[in-house]
């Protein structure tokens, strides 16, 4: 076998190995962060940054769990923010009131920040290995 089909033969192999064994990362914990502001319709008042993996670990089973710091940084002021929710009619009066009790509990936790305030966080997310890679688990 020629010298240059060894070594792709030999690369294509580490690679194969390597995507095998990958666990979740920082940037799977931010999709999973980002995702849970969008699904509380909150991606329009905070971002996150700065997600740092400070521990990993395998729970056996096809789940692993991290623990990550990150940042939330805020779009909006959030009095601001509470005023468009208020007065968004496209939103049901059921969505409206539980997004004000989302952004109530938001000012009981941070006050009432202003646009382009930080807030730093720890968070333990467990995923569960699947077909389409890592996915975060809702406990």
């Amino acid at each position: 076998m020629p010298v240059y089909l060894r070594a792709f033969a030999a690369l294509f192999l580490a690679t194969l190995l390597a995507a095998c064994s990958r666990t979740p990362d920082a940037g799977d914990a931010r999709q999973a962060l980002e995702a849970e502001l969008d699904n509380a319709h909150l991606s329009g008042l905070l971002a996150v940054t700065d997600v740092e993996k400070r521990n990993g670990y395998d729970d056996g089973d096809g789940r692993y769990t991290l623990e990550v710091d990150y940042q939330l940084k805020a779009r909006d002021d959030l009095g601001g923010y509470t005023d468009k929710i208020k007065g968004n009619e496209d939103l049901s009066g059921m969505d409206r009131f539980a997004m004000i009790m989302t952004l109530s509990a938001l000012r009981m936790e941070h006050g009432n920040f202003k646009k382009g305030d930080t807030f730093q966080r720890q968070r333990v997310i467990t995923f569960r290995d699947s077909e389409n890679g890592w996915m975060p688990i809702q406990e």
